[in-house]
């Protein structure tokens, strides 16, 4: 599922390879000369009795050795100050380095030295000493490269604590009643904020664990998780979930199954009322390969994910992709998204928060407190995202973070963190990762975003009539949303920005609806508002009945049809496909700009080019006519630019 074994070497990370290398090097190789053999002798027993696991004899004869090389052999002093920072006793650590230091000023115990008061939060002095370090050291230029990129993350921690020292916000990090003495991680958060649905992994000795989806009640002080409802958990690997924004559909990793394509693979379920979540499938089309694909996070719209593709489960190739679903309910190959986002690093738990717009995920890249951290960008167009920004301290720490969700209404949210420093029973290496909920101040906060609920109902009854197909689009004609109301209650849910919409719905039976609506229309409330949903209101097919395309739309002054018209168009030909005995007369229809005799003929040529589209799309000329009126049908005031773009509208009479 990507999540990885945490190991230690004691009770705090060495989180970057840099810190590895320099904690691989225990001590520096030995110098005699000058020095008395018994000290040598002393220190060489006290390794053996340490890797003996005799700690009591070991630190007996470090002092020994101590005693005996007095201000002349510093290894012991420098081997001392490992063994304690490796223990946690970091200020000791840094008083054995500072002894080695006066015996003789090697760069690398600066090294050292300046990793202890990181871990004492003493940025300025591990600052101080990692410049003493980086000025008198000799090494490679790769290694000169990280030692200058470890310089710039504590720059950063430095002031990221020093931000939240001097910042009022209280964050109320607050673990979860949810987390246990295992792994918790991937939370999801259900469509109605009061659910989440979280990964939880039970170690089963050293060489394998099992991994399930579980839920859990939000709000609850002493509520347990326990596992999800329905047939998605099996004695293989299942895990790392996002669930639509009407909760009818999640998308899940599972992983070793016999008809996947690689290792993990991206799987959907549909829920289903008598028993929970359904057997769960491979998504379709191409979406999944034989590499890793794992961790999705769908976007509002239902038809874009986001994943992570790499290799394998321990790769260091690790990407985030979005894939894109087709009309047909594939789903693309995925494509990596910039480097803004994909560093050379490796990037890890994408969330595209309901907004459709801000990106949250972990990334191992600098500036950094350790280890992989939370980030966030914000999309700024189809190929180009935000420069992103460190979520900072408290919600990175110097342990492992894994995995972050927020809430719709972007004030709050939960993590995964290892922050509790807690081992996991009989495992001496791996600590457990536990489920948090914090607040958010309004600087890391998803853009503002608006509740708009939709009712879709029969015009006749006003009662709802269940699964429609809902699709919204903006002034621009990029579509934002692709869902389907709830086949019960007849409600489409989503979010806005607060401006301008518009909105097609299509149900066998019922006549195509298309509607604009403006942004002061919109019952825009803030989230969690309590006023009643716009309907939809569907109109059966009959003879005599007629209805407006207002998201049919053509080249300025033109009629030439514009690409973004096709989808609504569509819903035109599948409703005179499914009802082969009908026929229909296109009427165009325009403002007031322009003369009379202009709007008239540009009404007619726009009515021939949707007639024209028809019958390029299978449908039999001799079943449609088309008129034009121009400008004489008015539906609203012409004195607004508003006003004047319902009037431009096609018209669809059944006959």
């Amino acid at each position: 599922m990507g999540m990885r074994y945490l190991r230690r070497t004691s009770n705090v990370l060495l989180m970057v390879r840099f810190y590895q290398l320099v904690f691989a090097l225990l001590f520096l190789s030995l110098s005699t000369f000058g020095q008395s053999k018994s000290a040598i002798n002393a220190f060489q027993k006290a390794q053996e009795a340490f890797r003996s696991g005799d700690e009591s004899k070991g630190w007996r004869y470090l002092e020994k050795s101590m005693k005996k090389g007095q201000e002349v052999y510093y290894q012991p002093y420098i081997y001392a100050g490992d063994l304690s920072f490796q223990n946690g006793q970091y200020a000791q650590s840094i008083h054995y380095y500072d002894q080695a230091i006066s015996i003789t000023p090697l760069s690398t115990i600066y090294l050292k030295k300046s990793i202890a008061y990181k871990y004492t939060n003493q940025w300025d002095l591990a600052i101080n000493a990692l410049q003493l370090y980086l000025k008198n050291a000799r090494f490679s230029q790769q290694r000169r490269k990280e030692a200058e990129q470890m310089l710039i993350d504590l720059l950063f921690t430095r002031d990221s604590y020093e931000r939240f020292n001097s910042d009022t916000f209280n964050y109320n990090i607050t673990k979860l009643s949810f987390s246990t003495d295992q792994l918790e991680y991937f939370p999801t958060i259900t469509g109605g904020d009061e659910q989440l649905i979280y990964t939880h992994r039970q170690i089963l000795g050293t060489q394998s664990s099992d991994e399930n989806l579980f839920e859990g009640v939000l709000g609850s002080p002493s509520e347990s998780g326990k596992p999800l409802r329905g047939y998605l958990n099996s004695p293989l690997n299942e895990g790392a979930s996002s669930i639509s924004a009407d909760g009818q559909f999640m998308v899940l990793t599972v992983c070793n199954r016999q008809e996947g394509a690689g290792s993990c693979d991206l799987y959907y379920s549909h829920w289903n009322e008598n028993f929970g979540w359904e057997r769960p499938e491979p998504l379709p089309g191409e979406i999944n390969t034989g590499r890793w694909e794992s961790q999705p996070s769908l976007g509002p719209d239902g038809r874009t994910l986001y994943f992570v593709r790499g290799r394998n489960s321990k790769s260091n190739d690790k990407d985030i992709f979005l894939s894109i679903k087709d009309e047909q309910g594939n789903w693309s190959r995925g494509t990596k998204l910039p480097n803004s986002i994909n560093s050379p690093s490796r990037e890890s738990c994408p969330f595209i928060h309901f907004d459709g717009v801000s990106l949250y995920f972990l990334s191992e890249r600098s500036p950094s407190l350790g280890g992989s951290d939370y980030f966030k960008s914000v999309r700024i167009n189809d190929t180009a995202w935000s420069e992103p920004i460190n979520l900072g301290f408290p919600l990175n720490s110097f342990g492992e973070e894994f995995s972050l969700v927020i809430d719709k209404s972007g004030t709050f949210g939960y993590l995964s963190s290892e922050r509790g420093n807690k081992l996991i029973p009989d495992q001496q290496k791996m600590y457990a990762l536990d489920l948090y909920r914090f607040d958010l101040p309004k600087h890391l906060q998803p853009e503002k975003r608006f509740n708009y609920d939709l009712l879709v109902v029969d015009s006749l009854t006003e009662r709802p009539i269940g699964i429609a197909k809902v699709q919204l689009y903006n002034d621009s004609g990029v579509q934002f949303f692709s869902g389907e109301s709830h086949k019960n209650s007849g409600i489409v849910r989503l979010m806005t920005d607060g401006s301008s919409i518009r909105i097609t719905a299509y149900k066998k039976g019922y006549l195509p609806y298309s509607n604009k609506i403006s942004a002061l229309q919109q019952i825009a409330t803030p989230l969690h508002g309590t006023k009643s949903p716009a309907k939809i209101k569907m109109v059966p097919v009959a003879i005599g009945k007629s209805f407006s395309l207002r998201n049919v739309l053509f080249d300025l002054d033109k009629s030439s049809l514009l690409p973004e018209s096709e989808k609504e168009l569509r819903s035109l030909l599948i409703t005179l496909t499914d009802n082969p005995s009908l026929m229909a007369t296109i009427i165009g229809h325009t403002d007031n700009q322009g003369s009379r005799k202009y709007n008239q003929a540009l009404s007619e040529a726009r009515a021939q080019s949707v007639l024209n589209w028809l019958v390029e799309n299978g449908i039999d000329a001799s079943r449609l006519s088309f008129e034009g009126r121009g400008m004489d049908e008015p539906v609203a005031k012409n004195d607004t630019e508003w006003g004047r773009g319902l009037n431009r509208r096609t018209e669809v009479q059944l006959r």
